[in-house]
């Protein structure tokens, strides 16, 4: 979509399922993509898939999960005639069952913002994000210890600078991540406990949403300190990825910290919120006559779990507007009831994409105060 002002920002998220090299592993010992004939054809059907959707995608800031092969990431974008056109930040997967999040910027006089140096995965929770001792006061008046630190996928964390000098935009801040997913663990059942024997199925559930709540809080307090920083008063900053969870959920809430939307003339909810980040699919929800938004489908349920988050700058209606929402779409197609056959077909995604775009727009001074 073309851009009527240079500082118009667009973001997407595109979880690219399993993007491995050929002969390269994922889960298990069974590569998605053997070396052999059939499996580097279906290898060339995925590149020639995720490129076709990454220039009808034609987003300023892309954030990707599911990445193995920083190569094969690559390898899309030049199937797709990008190859100059974007800052790619990707690594390989360290290992088995270790998928990775990236990032892709556009560059040069066609971006809208510059990819600064210093963009790098968070592994570890922060220092003093611990569940160690402690104790509730009401109800079962228990000690609680959670020894989980570290994301299962790390949070990439990046800086760009949109483009202008009068006046100049502040920096803004991009996490990409990717959580726990709501399917079951997989635990180690050598010298496992009782209740592991006993009740598998459960525990193995119960520990992943207790991880996934646990990074959800972990990715809140990094935030906090990116959007609560007293020696600025702004802080522009966007969430996006697969978080795994409906936008009502949870974990989904803690991230975003809930703020308010105002949806009445005399309303001040959403005049200010330093922490809170509000939701595309809300805003695109809050102006259309009928929306249906789902990214994804689990025994013929539809779900939400890949969501793009934008702080106060980006909410028509604060104080401290930079942009404005001008619009959100869910790229989903290729996730109807054929979608299954579909993928294996043509190496599709089993997910939706997600693209917002915001207009440079800043509040009015007259309308600040």
């Amino acid at each position: 979509m073309a851009r009527a002002n240079r500082r118009d920002l667009s973001f997407a998220t595109f979880n690219l399922f399993n993007l491995q090299a050929v002969g390269g592993l994922t889960y298990g010992n069974t590569p998605p993509f053997p070396d052999d004939a059939e499996g580097r054809a279906a290898y060339a059907r995925k590149i020639e898939w995720s490129a076709a959707q990454l220039k009808l995608l034609d987003a300023e800031v892309i954030g990707f999960q599911e990445l193995w092969s920083a190569e094969a990431l690559r390898e899309v974008f030049q199937a797709a005639g990008l190859e100059d056109s974007y800052d790619i930040v990707a690594r390989d997967a360290p290992g088995p069952g270790q998928p990775q999040v990236a990032l892709a910027v556009r560059k040069g006089e066609d971006g809208a913002a510059q990819l600064l140096p210093g963009a790098d995965w968070v592994a570890g929770f922060p220092d003093d994000f611990r569940f160690d001792g402690l104790r509730e006061t009401d109800g079962a008046e228990e000690e609680i210890t959670v020894t989980i630190s570290e994301f299962s996928r790390p949070v990439l964390m990046a800086r760009l600078q949109p483009t202008g000098t009068r006046p100049k935009p502040p920096e803004v801040a991009v996490y990409v991540a990717h959580l726990k997913s709501k399917g079951p663990a997989r635990l180690s059942f050598r010298n496992a406990p009782d209740v592991l024997d006993t009740w598998p199925t459960i525990t193995k559930s119960a520990v992943s949403h207790i991880r996934r709540v646990m990074e959800a809080g972990a990715l809140r307090a990094m935030l906090d300190a990116e959007m609560k920083r007293e020696d600025e008063g702004l802080s522009p900053t966007v969430v996006m990825g697969d978080l795994n969870d409906g936008s009502q959920a949870i974990t989904t809430e803690l991230i975003s910290a809930e703020p308010g939307y105002r949806v009445i003339e005399k309303s001040r909810a959403g005049e200010r919120s330093d922490a809170g980040l509000y939701s595309v699919e809300r805003l695109q929800q809050l102006r259309s006559l009928r929306h249906v938004y789902y990214t994804y489908i689990f025994r013929n349920k539809m779900e939400s779990l890949d969501h793009i988050l934008v702080s106060e700058e980006f909410y028509d209606h604060a104080r401290k507007r930079l942009w404005s929402f001008r619009e959100m779409e869910v790229i989903n197609d290729h996730l109807s009831r054929d979608g299954k056959t579909e993928r294996a077909q043509t190496g599709a995604s089993d997910h939706g994409l997600v693209r917002a775009y915001f207009d440079w727009n800043p509040m009015p001074d007259d309308l600040t105060s």
